[in-house]
């Protein structure tokens, strides 16, 4: 009986989502552009095609996937969504507003003297009414630009209209789902695209002709990211507190080997172990380094030339040049560095973003916090990402675990975070 009540909800699910997303995205045909109109100051784009994505979204959980709790769990979020009052509406808001057939641009731009990222994309309906501070609308070509960061103040909407709108640059894009763009001096600095085939989900970036820089050399055991990407403005807010670090960073090279139990204070503030090259725009002292790392660190650190204590364990601190630092479990080690031009790297095994060792009774308790476990489950279930270079791109293959599917391991983490949309 249980069997048949799950088939049935399947079927019933699967009805109701075929009818709503046929009447939502599939009626009206999307105009295909190869062309990208934002703001003169923008530095960052990211271009989605929601139609494409979701399209492949519902293909893999209807006919890939085996498991009909991730369909439950999908079909009550959304209908707790849909049924929630006022402040939940916003949400829906923010998803709806938009006509999902015509492609959604994530533009990090200035605005009112402020870096701020913005949502853009057509109106569902014409012409769009609302009564938000934050949506600036054209009725010209019927494109709503929602202001993301709820903190900017908004003393002039007309000005920012005039911004958003008057004074544009148009940039060539293809069209693949998801691909994000550096811009510099109104150009195409560099591109980011991702794709998904079964289990492997490839990302490609261009090198762009950037000087050489130093990064780690990655280590098969461990996560390896070097990144010059600014990004911060999507992370959640208590990224904030490092902004005094993050807005003087040029870039960064880490190599991550997990973390420890720390039976002697505290178990759930572990002791990691890694190496991480940090590159400022500016040349710093290490005395300067280390007077804008305090603040990050416990209490009890201690700090002298060439060591940071934190719980009992030193980490090693070496200036390489006038704007690098190296900071490591470890001393420093010239067979540890190499030289790259890419701008951007992910390679290894990210297992080990969650992995704490040595925790005896407490991994069980760990278990039961859920944003732990649902990002623990998430990176195991990648296998391994193996990254090639050569002078014009990077290409980096995260390969999943056999019968795993990227999608539906993403969807599964992204229920189990409960993530809202409401900004």
């Amino acid at each position: 009986m249980k069997t048949l009540n799950n088939i049935f909800k399947y079927f019933l699910i699967t009805f109701v989502w075929i009818a709503i997303l046929y009447s939502a995205l599939w009626v009206k045909l999307p105009a295909e552009s190869h062309e990208i109109v934002v703001p003169k100051n923008t530095t960052d784009v990211i271009k989605i095609l929601p139609k494409e994505i979701i399209k492949s979204l519902m293909f893999d959980i209807y006919f890939k996937n085996k498991n009909i709790e991730i369909i439950n769990s999908l079909h009550s979020y959304i209908q707790s969504k849909s049924s929630s009052t006022s402040k939940s509406s916003s949400t829906s808001d923010l998803l709806f507003k938009y006509d999902l057939t015509q492609p959604l641009y994530l533009i990090h731009c200035d605005i009112s003297n402020k870096q701020a990222w913005l949502l853009k994309g057509k109106s569902k309906d014409i012409p769009y009414i609302s009564k938000s501070p934050f949506d600036i609308y054209s009725s010209k070509t019927n494109d709503i630009y929602t202001i993301l960061d709820r903190s900017l103040v908004i003393n002039n909407k007309n000005e920012i209209k005039t911004a958003l709108f008057q004074n544009n640059i148009k940039l060539g894009a293809d069209n693949h789902h998801l691909v994000a763009y550096s811009i510099k001096n109104s150009k195409i600095k560099r591109y980011y695209l991702a794709e998904t085939l079964n289990n492997i989900t490839q990302i490609k970036t261009s090198i762009a002709n950037n000087n050489e820089r130093m990064i780690l050399v990655p280590n098969a055991n461990c996560f390896h990211i070097t990144s010059e990407i600014n990004l911060k403005g999507l992370l959640p807010n208590y990224f904030n507190e490092l902004d005094s670090i993050t807005d003087k960073l040029d870039g960064f090279s880490l190599n991550y080997y997990g973390a420890s139990s720390n039976l002697k204070t505290d178990f759930l503030s572990p002791i990691p172990t890694f190496e991480m090259l940090l590159h400022f725009k500016r040349p710093m002292t290490e005395e300067s380094f280390t007077t804008l790392l305090r603040p990050s660190l416990p209490k009890d650190a201690y700090v002298i030339p060439g060591i940071i204590q934190v719980y009992y364990k030193n980490y090693y601190l070496k200036q390489v040049d006038s704007c690098t630092f190296y900071l490591s479990s470890s001393a420093f080690n010239k067979n540890k560095v190499c030289f790259s031009k890419a701008s951007f790297s992910i390679q290894g095994q990210p297992k080990y973003i969650t992995e704490i060792r040595n925790l005896g009774i407490w991994e069980t308790l760990l278990g039961f916090i859920p944003k732990y476990k649902s990002t623990n489950y998430f990176f195991n279930s990648i296998e391994k990402i193996i990254a090639s270079e050569n002078d014009k791109k990077s290409e980096f293959r995260i390969i999943f675990k056999k019968n795993s599917i990227p999608t539906i391991e993403l969807l599964r983490l992204l229920l189990a975070l409960n993530v809202s949309t409401e900004i």
